[in-house]
């Protein structure tokens, strides 16, 4: 099959604007049109009809959404864990015989959780005979459920006894979702490829136990940016600034969510302060009270915080080319967009070598990195990381050559351009149409 042909793709996300992954996913889709596919992306309110009974059917979906997650959170995992279950109520495989679907050459699942799909909705798409590409944003895609593995290798053979869940032993839930997706992918065979944007996270699903075996196609495809239109129409700056003080930007949607590592950028700043360099700080996201309560002893030790709240796409760009360093503490991540918009500014980025962010920034040419750290680590070892962290700042702060090292960040994206991200895409879906004409 010619990989020029125009190909009929439909992407399936839960959100189409809330979160990094749909963000990704409509990054992606556009960059697909714009490579001449006809592309179709499917979320909850694809289904739900017009006017005042469709804003009611979305309002429950919402509702139904947060009270689940807030469920799972005090009663399925541990504290700090990230676990997904089977949307509740069960899916509606019927769903999958939305026209979009039927007619579409192949099938692109980005961000599936919080209630949208669940197994009986996978089952029915693999009934319709049709490619199915995974684009997974984290880990949960090839283990029993868990987001994130952190130093748990289960997954590699089979789940059970997950130290995620607060109810675990041999039988236990992570080994049914885990025996559940196995049997899924071995019916997919090489119908089905799991692409990841990182080269950590394609690595990890070679490894897994439901992948393993089952003829999957893995793939690293990154996530595209285009920094004229993802770079909100700003131009990058590519010289350093008259700041008598450094100044840091952090962004999270939650802060205080543990995998994000604030309390380890506080740790940091806090050694920084000691160390008699002070800093301005920029934060955007939600404004908690544990957050905020860390930040009033940063502050009297000659630290300045300033809080942004939850930004628009443009306030964050502007963010970013404010900022003399991003930092991204996080102790568990794929493939953050977070990166790439920093990198659009011109600024270099500061972060852990944990999971993708390892492969994003290069030492010494567009950032710098602090070694991994687990999120279950004892607080001596937490403790050194900060330092460590604090040490890695000081390096991108102190840079012989700062104007160099802001026009290399912006060149990194040369990696994630959308034509050539289209292409390695599209040759890959022609791949598999090719493989399964053969197999008739």
């Amino acid at each position: 099959m010619s990989s020029s042909k125009s190909l009929k793709l439909v992407l399936l996300t839960s959100s189409q604007t809330s979160g990094g992954a749909a963000i990704a996913c409509m990054r992606q889709a556009r960059v697909l049109r714009q490579a001449g596919h006809q592309v179709t992306v499917l979320s909850p309110e694809t289904w739900w009809p017009d006017g005042f009974l469709g804003r009611w059917m979305q309002r429950g979906y919402t509702l139904r959404k947060h009270l689940v997650y807030k469920l799972q959170q005090y009663l399925v995992w541990t504290p700090g864990a990230m676990f997904s279950v089977d949307p509740w109520p069960a899916g509606d495989p019927s769903r999958m015989q939305h026209h979009a679907l039927k007619e579409a050459d192949a099938v692109v699942l980005h961000w599936i959780n919080h209630g949208f799909l669940g197994s009986s909705d996978l089952r029915a798409l693999l009934n319709l005979g049709k490619p199915v590409l995974w684009h997974m944003h984290d880990q949960w895609a090839f283990t029993g459920g868990c987001h994130y593995s952190g130093a748990c290798t289960a997954f590699e053979n089979t789940c059970g006894t997950c130290p995620q869940l607060r109810r675990r032993g041999p039988g236990d839930r992570s080994r049914r979702q885990f025996t559940e997706r196995q049997q899924w992918a071995a019916q997919a065979g090489d119908r089905l490829a799991l692409v990841a944007p990182s080269e950590w996270l394609a690595g990890q699903a070679a490894k897994s136990g439901i992948v393993r075996g089952s003829g999957a196609w893995v793939r690293c495809i990154p996530n595209p940016f285009d920094p004229a239109v993802d770079g909100q129409g700003l131009q990058p700056r590519l010289v350093i600034s008259e700041h008598s003080r450094p100044r840091l930007f952090f962004a999270a949607v939650n802060p205080s969510d543990s995998r994000k590592g604030w309390d380890l950028l506080m740790m940091a700043l806090e050694y920084l302060g000691r160390e008699g360099m002070v800093c301005d700080v920029e934060v955007a996201g939600k404004v908690t009270e544990p957050a905020r309560s860390r930040v009033q002893a940063l502050e009297m030790g000659g630290h300045r915080v300033t809080w942004l709240g939850l930004l628009g796409p443009k306030s964050m760009q502007e963010a970013y080319v404010r900022a003399d360093v991003f930092v991204i503490p996080s102790l568990q991540e794929n493939f953050p967009n977070t990166i790439l918009e920093s990198f659009a500014a011109g600024t270099p980025v500061v972060g852990f070598a944990a999971g993708g962010i390892a492969s994003m920034i290069v030492e010494g040419q567009n950032g710098a990195l602090a070694p991994a750290v687990d999120p279950w680590a004892s607080e001596a070892s937490k403790a050194m990381a900060a330092v460590n962290l604090a040490s890695a700042i000081l390096r991108v702060v102190q840079h012989p050559q700062g104007n160099l090292l802001r026009a290399m960040a912006y060149q990194s994206l040369e990696q994630v351009r959308p034509e050539r991200v289209a292409k390695e895409y599209t040759d890959l879906i022609h791949a598999m149409l090719q493989n399964s004409s053969q197999s008739l």
